[in-house]
């Protein structure tokens, strides 16, 4: 079905019960799911079946919806979050009112997972931020949540050319092709031919 009220998009991203696109003015709108404030909706609550606009956020140029939360990458290389504030050791953004992920200044690329967010900076490395359960965040600190948004890099990553974040766990690509990744591995989603979960990054096997 069409979406209603969209029809100057350039970037849409699904999350866990919400959606939000990126228009070509810069500003967003998301539907679905609101109760963590995810739609970035002044009247957050419930959920909503067409297009909201998304509260001060004018000059996006990509956009990623979580589980919960979802962030905006702006022209400018700084990071904005919102939603997700119902969570042990806080929240990804402030309710629905975007807040600005401190210390980012060059992101390229984001990923929003499950309650934690990661950016891609122009220098190849990768800060994350949000709760920090089964190490997914990659500091190699596997219980320390950074809920303000208050991003930490990711360990021995330093050559990545994009990244993805999950449910539990999170995954870069290298500049030389190999991959890897970091946080829950209960199902052997961290492809190390292992099942521990790691705060630290570990490489993918077979994937030259």
């Amino acid at each position: 079905v069409q979406v209603s009220g969209i029809k100057n998009a350039t970037q849409v991203s699904v999350g866990g019960d919400h959606t939000c696109a990126v228009l070509s003015d810069g500003t967003a709108k998301c539907w679905g799911n609101d109760w963590f404030g995810e739609l970035g909706d002044p009247a957050w609550g419930g959920y909503s079946s067409t297009p909201v606009q998304v509260s001060d956020i004018t000059n996006a140029s990509s956009i990623s919806a979580g589980d919960g939360h979802t962030c905006a990458l702006l022209s400018d290389g700084t990071v904005k979050c919102w939603g997700a504030i119902v969570l042990t050791g806080g929240g990804i953004g402030s309710g629905a009112t975007p807040v600005q992920v401190s210390g980012i200044t060059n992101a390229i690329s984001i990923s929003a997972g499950g309650f934690h967010s990661c950016a891609l900076l122009s220098d190849g490395t990768v800060k994350c931020w949000g709760y920090n359960g089964e190490g997914r965040l990659g500091s190699g600190m596997a219980n320390a949540d950074r809920p303000t948004p208050i991003p930490v890099l990711v360990s021995l990553i330093t050559n990545a050319r994009s990244i993805s974040a999950g449910m539990y766990h999170t995954c870069a690509v290298l500049s030389d092709g190999t991959v890897e990744c970091w946080g829950g591995n209960t199902n052997g989603q961290l492809g190390d031919d292992a099942t521990a979960n790691t705060s630290i990054p570990v490489r993918v096997v077979g994937l030259p």
